[in-house]
C-alpha cells in the first residue's frame, strides 16, 4: 500500500490568519517528516469505524442502553453511526437507527426545552430526508416550533435551573443548534436554521472568552482557575462547540446571511485547538493543563478530528498545515481502540476536565470517532479521485441492485482511464465489482452495468482500474429450446421463466399461452440440466415446475383487449438473444399478425432479467394501424382463494396463490412506474388495463417468487417486495461520473 509523507510543521505562526490570536507556548514549531502508513485510506478508515460501531451495538444488544435511547449521549452517537451509514456497504447500521426512531415513537426526551433531551432531533431529520415519512418528524417538529415561538430573553448566569430553558452551557451546541439546522434542511422551513443562529450568538456572548479563544464550560467556571493558574477549559466541552460549529455550517444554504460570522469563529477555535494537540496526538481533559490530567481522551479529541478534517475538506483551513494535527489525531484515535472494537480513554460523563483511563468508554466518544473517521474519507476521495459514484437518496436498502452507465459518455468522460481491460474497484472497500458490458444485440458496447450494494442514504465510490477483471459469476442465462416445441426458456439466480414457441400449437392439450414460471431454491442455473433431465416437474432439491399457464397471461403477460375479451395472439415466431449474462439476459420475440378486435396487430417483446431480481422488464412495441391500443396485464387465478393486491396508485399488482399441497405457494406480480387505475380481478385473472401507442414501447415489470426459495415466504413479503421495487423504479440510484 501507499504511504503518504508529510513534512513541515504542524501550524507555522506566520501562517495564523490576521487578527486571529497568537499562542506561542501552545504551538509547534519544530520541522519534521512524518511518515503515516495507510491507516489514513479510506478502506482503512472505513474498516476501523465499522469495528468501533459494531461493537457499540454488540454492548448495547448484549446489556442494554446505559442511558435513555432519547438521551443526549446516544444523541451524539447517532450522529456519528448516520455519519458511518452514508459509507458503509452494510444495511445493518442505517436499520439499527431505524429501529431506535421507532422504539422510541419519534420522540424526544422528556425534559421538553432541555437541549440535551432533543439532541435526537438530528436523527429524526436527517431519516426523514431520506425516507419522507412524516412521522418521523412530527413531535419534534412540534417541539421545535415551541421554541422558535419562546422570547428567550433570560439571562444565561448558571442559576434557577436556566439549562432546562437555554443553550446555558457550552455542551449545548452540539445538542440544540445542529437538531434544529438538520430539520430546517429536511423541511425547508428557515425559521429553526434562524432561530438556532440567533441563540447560538446569545450563548457565544456570554461563554465564549475572545482573548483564549475557546468556551468556558458554563457561567460557573468562568473565573475558575486550574492548577498551574490557567482558565479551565474542558476538552470536551469545546469539542462539543467545535462539532456544533461544523453541523450548522453544514446546513446553512449557500448565500446564508450568517455563514461568514461561523466561519470565522470556526477558524479562531481551529487554529486554538491545533496549536493545543498534544505530544501522543489527542487532546487531554484539560486545554491548558494537560500535564494535570496525563492521560489520553478521546471524546473531545474524536470531535476536533472531525471538525478540522471538516475545515480541510471545505476549503477553510489550509491543507499543508493542520494534516499533520489531523492524522496525528487520529492515529491517537485508533491506538486507543481495543482489538474487540471497544474505544477506551473517554472521559466519563461530566462538566469539567476529569480522568479517563483505556478501559473507559462512552457512547458519545464512539459518536465522535465516527463523525472524524467520515470526513477521513472524504479527503481520502478528494486526494484519489473516483471515476464513479453511485448514491442510494431513498429510504430503500439496495442489495445486488444492477446500475446502469451509458457506456459512450462513460468513455467520454473517463478517457484514458477506461482501457480495455478494466477493472472497477470499490473505493471504500478495496474489493472488485461485478461488472457486465450491454450490446443490446449490436457490436459495440452500450451500457456498463455494475451490480452494487447501497444501503438506504449511502454512496458507493469507484475507480475505474487498467487490468483484467475478475470472473462474474454466471447469475442469468436463457436460450432457446428446439428440443422441446420452441420454448425459450430463461433464468436467474432466484426464479426461471419460459415462453412458448409455434411447434407447442401442434400439441392441443399441452397449448398455453403466457408466461411460465419455474420455482427455484438454488442460484446455479439450471434450464439445461432440467430440460435434459425432462424430469423437472419433480423437486429432485433445485425447485420445479408446477405452475399452470394454460391459456391465460400467465404470470405477467400483456394482450390486446376489448369489452370482456383479450385478443391473444399465437406463440412467438422469432427469437433473438441480444445479451445473455453474466448480469443481465436480454432477447426478443416476435409474433406473427394477428387480429385483435378487427385490427391487425405485430408485436415485438423484448425481456431482460437482471441477477438478484424476482422482477424481469418487459418492453412491448405493438405496430397497428392507429394511435391507440387498449391493452391488459394479466396474472392468472387459481380456483381456491389466494391473496390478491391491486395497489392502482403505486401501480403494483400482486397474487399469492393458494398452497399447491407440498410444492409450497408461487406468488406473481407485475409493476407499472404510474399510476394504474381500473385493476380488478375476474373469474380468470388479475388485470391491469392499459394504453399501447404504435410503435411505441409499452414497458412494465413482472415476476415471481416461491415460498419455499429461502427468501420470499408469505403474501406479506412478496407484496412488501413489489412495493419497495414500485418505489426503486421510481427512485433508481444517482450515478455521477468524474
Amino acid at each position: 500500500m501507499m504511504k503518504t509523507i508529510i513534512a513541515g510543521s504542524l501550524l507555522g505562526l506566520s501562517l495564523l490568519p490576521a487578527g486571529l490570536p497568537v499562542y506561542a507556548a501552545g504551538l509547534a514549531t519544530a520541522r519534521h517528516a512524518t511518515v503515516f502508513e495507510d491507516v489514513f485510506t479510506a478502506p482503512a478508515v472505513r474498516a476501523q469505524m465499522e469495528k468501533v460501531a459494531s461493537w457499540q451495538w454488540r454492548y448495547i444488544t448484549e446489556r442494554g442502553w446505559n442511558h435513555a435511547p432519547t438521551d443526549w449521549t446516544n444523541g451524539a452517537m447517532y450522529a456519528g453511526m448516520m455519519s458511518l451509514a452514508q459509507v458503509t456497504g452494510r444495511s445493518f447500521f442505517i436499520d439499527r437507527l431505524l429501529q431506535v426512531g421507532r422504539d422510541n415513537e419519534w420522540n424526544t426526551g422528556p425534559d421538553r426545552f432541555f437541549a440535551d433531551e432533543y439532541c435526537v432531533g438530528q436523527l429524526y431529520a436527517q431519516l426523514y430526508s431520506v425516507y419522507k415519512d412524516p412521522v418521523m418528524i412530527d413531535r419534534f417538529r412540534k417541539l421545535a416550533d415551541s421554541i422558535v415561538a419562546q422570547p428567550h430573553t433570560e439571562s444565561l448566569e448558571w442559576k434557577n435551573g436556566i439549562h432546562h430553558r437555554e443553550w446555558a452551557w457550552c455542551d449545548a451546541l452540539f445538542m440544540g443548534p445542529p437538531a434544529l439546522a438538520y430539520l430546517s434542511t429536511a423541511t425547508g422551513d428557515p425559521r429553526y436554521l434562524e432561530t438556532a443562529d440567533k441563540l447560538w450568538w446569545k450563548t457565544t456572548d456570554f461563554l465564549y472568552n475572545k482573548q483564549d479563544s475557546l468556551y468556558y464550560r458554563d457561567g460557573s467556571y468562568i473565573g475558575k482557575k486550574e492548577k498551574n493558574g490557567t482558565n479551565v477549559y474542558w476538552s470536551r466541552g469545546n469539542g462539543w462547540v467545535m462539532g456544533g460549529l461544523v453541523r450548522m455550517l453544514d446546513n446553512m444554504p449557500a448565500g446564508y446571511a450568517g455563514k461568514a460570522r461561523f466561519q470565522e469563529l470556526y477558524k479562531q477555535m481551529a487554529y486554538r485547538i491545533a496549536a493545543l494537540q498534544t505530544a501522543d496526538g489527542t487532546w487531554h481533559a484539560s486545554l491548558l493543563d494537560p500535564a494535570n490530567y496525563p492521560a489520553k481522551e478521546t471524546s473531545g479529541t474524536g470531535f476536533y478530528v472531525y471538525a478540522l478534517m471538516w475545515g480541510v475538506n471545505n476549503g477553510l483551513l489550509p491543507e499543508k498545515e493542520f494534516m499533520p494535527v489531523i492524522q496525528k489525531g487520529w492515529q491517537g484515535l485508533v491506538g486507543c481502540v481495543h482489538p474487540n472494537g471497544k474505544l477506551g480513554f473517554v472521559q466519563e460523563i461530566g462538566a469539567a476536565p476529569g480522568k479517563a483511563t483505556a478501559d473507559d468508554t462512552e457512547v458519545y466518544g464512539i459518536g465522535a470517532f465516527l463523525l472524524a473517521g467520515s470526513e477521513l474519507i472524504k479527503y481520502d476521495l478528494k486526494k484519489n479521485p473516483v471515476a464513479l459514484t453511485i448514491s442510494n437518496n431513498t429510504g430503500i436498502n439496495r442489495e445486488g441492485d444492477l446500475v446502469e452507465i451509458p457506456y459512450a459518455l462513460l468513455a467520454a468522460k473517463a478517457g484514458k482511464s477506461l482501457q480495455s481491460p478494466f477493472k472497477v474497484v470499490d473505493a471504500l472497500s478495496g474489493q472488485e465489482v461485478p461488472y457486465q458490458l450491454t450490446y443490446e444485440g449490436g457490436k459495440t458496447a452500450k451500457q456498463l452495468l455494475l451490480q452494487v450494494t447501497a444501503p438506504a442514504a449511502s454512496h458507493v465510490y469507484a475507480r475505474l482500474e487498467k487490468g483484467t477483471p475478475a470472473p462474474v459469476k454466471t447469475a442469468t442465462y436463457g436460450r432457446y429450446v428446439p428440443e422441446r416445441k420452441d420454448d425459450y426458456a430463461w433464468e436467474n439466480d432466484r426464479m426461471a421463466y419460459r415462453m412458448y414457441g409455434k411447434a407447442l400449437e401442434q400439441v392441443p392439450k399441452e397449448m398455453a399461452y403466457g408466461i411460465d414460471v419455474w420455482a427455484k431454491r438454488t442460484t446455479d442455473m439450471v434450464i439445461d440440466t432440467w430440460y435434459k433431465l425432462d424430469n423437472y416437474h419433480h423437486d429432485n432439491g433445485q425447485g420445479l415446475d408446477y405452475f399452470s399457464v394454460g391459456l391465460t397471461l400467465g404470470a405477467g403477460d400483456t394482450a390486446p383487449a376489448g369489452k370482456d375479451t383479450i385478443y391473444y395472439p399465437k406463440n412467438y415466431r422469432q427469437w433473438k438473444s441480444l445479451d445473455n449474462g453474466p448480469l443481465r439476459t436480454t432477447f426478443a420475440l416476435t409474433y406473427d399478425s394477428w387480429q385483435a378486435g378487427g385490427i391487425p396487430v405485430i408485436v415485438t417483446k423484448t425481456i431482460s432479467l437482471d441477477a438478484g431480481s424476482q422482477l424481469n422488464k418487459m418492453s412491448i412495441q405493438y405496430h397497428f394501424k392507429g394511435n391507440e391500443l387498449p391493452v391488459v396485464t394479466g396474472l392468472v387465478k387459481r380456483k381456491d382463494p389466494g391473496a390478491m393486491l391491486l395497489d392502482e396508485k403505486n401501480g403494483v399488482m400482486g397474487y399469492w396463490e393458494p398452497v399447491h399441497g407440498e410444492d409450497g405457494t408461487i406468488g406473481t406480480g407485475c409493476v407499472f412506474a404510474r399510476e394504474v387505475p381500473g385493476m380488478k380481478a375476474d373469474n380468470i385473472h388479475l388485470l391491469s388495463p392499459g394504453t399501447a401507442g404504435n410503435q411505441q414501447p409499452y414497458v412494465y415489470y413482472f415476476g415471481a417468487a416461491w415460498s419455499k426459495g429461502g427468501r420470499i415466504a408469505s403474501a406479506d413479503a412478496w407484496f412488501g417486495y413489489l412495493e419497495a421495487f414500485s418505489q426503486k423504479i421510481k427512485q433508481p440510484l444517482q450515478v455521477s461520473i468524474q
